[in-house]
């Protein structure tokens, strides 16, 4: 009886200071599409409207955006379009699909099959598209694409674009890596920004339209629906959202810290990065060297405030199952701290190059996988380092001017201090 008092009496008095101190209570992240709900919607009264979304596409309280709009009077919901791995995030990377589906009656267009930008066809009797995606601060995740594409297809097609925008889970503060080479543009690279770049996807909405990264930006009616509560510095832990799994190798925020740090050197296929494991990103594995000789490779080319331990792991192929040695990473309790999340890799493998076997090994990876990660890192340089046995700490520092240049160049655009 004496607990169950306590508890109620506890109870009451959180309630009671919530109410009359709400000034003292750390203010909640809140996306575009939370503004957007609190506004009512008014931006979109008369509109037919088409919905780019996925899972991610949530309130702080867990309600699908699709969902949202068919609620929503004064407006109508006439399209929806789904990115890479589909409406609800269960499709695996690479994974085409032309499918055309329906949600509650209203007609679902794909952008990852035969088009991966909203045709003509698709856009008839659209005024506006609403863009709402969680993106995970890195320019090979393909949400970044799919959102210029659809810009250059609504200013192609005189329709009114709108991102609700949403937080780069690694803060708006951390620029990593070199300035893609246009001449290797892909759906994994199209904008000339650096890997980790620091920016919300509604920021590079409007970099990409003011720095004319697209046909007929100049045309576009670009409105970009801000964040309330949410600082340059905070990282994705120091919100109060949820995390939703972006895809099916992102299932947590540390999973997308983990893609930062080896999503690039996973192409090349000599090291498993911990893709369709326990930890995606979080593990290092090899069937090549010893998981003594692994360690000691991580150990010197990463950062010292990671913690590394020797744990090995397994990784389904279809019906088959391989096991690594392997190498398991824990971020510390402040992201922030690591100095260094990009480089590292590179720092490994070529480490690792040193080892005969290996080096053979990298010799006879296909030349599809050499030119995807050329387009994921947004360079040539690196994968001729490799092959020819150089050195590249010169190129990571040769970084540096990349992001001082990128960092003042995306100034005027910034929607956050």
């Amino acid at each position: 009886m004496t607990d169950n008092y306590t508890f109620l009496a506890k109870r009451f008095y959180l309630l009671f200071f919530l109410i009359v101190f709400p000034s003292l209570v750390p203010a909640s992240t809140r996306c575009g599409l939370d503004a957007l709900l609190t506004n009512k919607f008014t931006t979109f009264k008369g509109k037919r409207v088409a919905l780019i979304c996925n899972q991610t596409s949530r309130t702080l309280r867990g309600e699908f955006a699709p969902d949202i709009f068919l609620k929503q009077r004064g407006f109508s919901l006439v399209a929806i379009f789904m990115p890479e791995h589909g409406l609800n995030g269960s499709r695996k990377a690479g994974m085409k699909s032309d499918t055309t589906e329906d949600y509650r009656g209203i007609r679902v267009y794909s952008l990852y099959g035969t088009t991966r930008k909203p045709t003509k066809v698709m856009l008839r009797g659209v005024d506006a598209i609403v863009f709402d995606l969680q993106d995970i601060g890195v320019r090979s995740y393909t949400y970044l694409s799919t959102m210029i594409l659809a810009m250059e297809s609504a200013a192609e097609n005189k329709i009114e674009f709108i991102v609700l925008d949403r937080p780069n889970p690694l803060g708006g503060e951390r620029i990593e890596g070199n300035i893609l080479d246009t001449t290797l543009r892909s759906f994994v690279g199209q904008v000339p920004i650096p890997y980790i770049h620091g920016m919300t996807l509604g920021e590079l909405a409007k970099m990409a339209k003011g720095e004319r990264w697209f046909r007929n930006a100049e045309k576009l009616k670009l409105t970009v629906i801000p964040m309330q509560g949410w600082s340059r510095t905070a990282t994705w832990d120091k919100t109060s959202l949820e995390w939703k799994a972006t895809s099916p190798n992102i299932p947590t925020f540390e999973s997308a810290v983990g893609c930062a740090m080896f999503g690039a050197i996973g192409e090349l296929g000599e090291l498993s990065v911990g893709v369709n494991s326990d930890q995606p990103f979080l593990r290092l594995g090899s069937r090549l060297v010893s998981r003594d000789e692994l360690f000691d490779a991580v150990k010197t080319s990463l950062s010292n405030e990671l913690t590394i331990t020797q744990e090995d792991f397994t990784v389904s192929y279809g019906d088959s199952v391989k096991t690594y040695n392997g190498i398991r990473i824990s971020l510390p309790k402040n992201i922030s701290a690591v100095s260094d999340l990009y480089s590292g890799e590179f720092k490994l493998f070529s480490t690792l190059l040193r080892d005969t076997i290996f080096a053979k090994a990298f010799d006879s990876v296909p030349f599809s996988s050499k030119r995807m990660f050329e387009k994921v890192t947004g360079t040539s340089i690196l994968l001729r380092a490799f092959q020819a046995g150089s050195d590249v700490g010169t190129i990571i520092h040769s970084w540096k001017q990349d992001e001082l240049t990128f960092r003042t160049r995306r100034k005027k655009y910034l929607l956050y201090q």
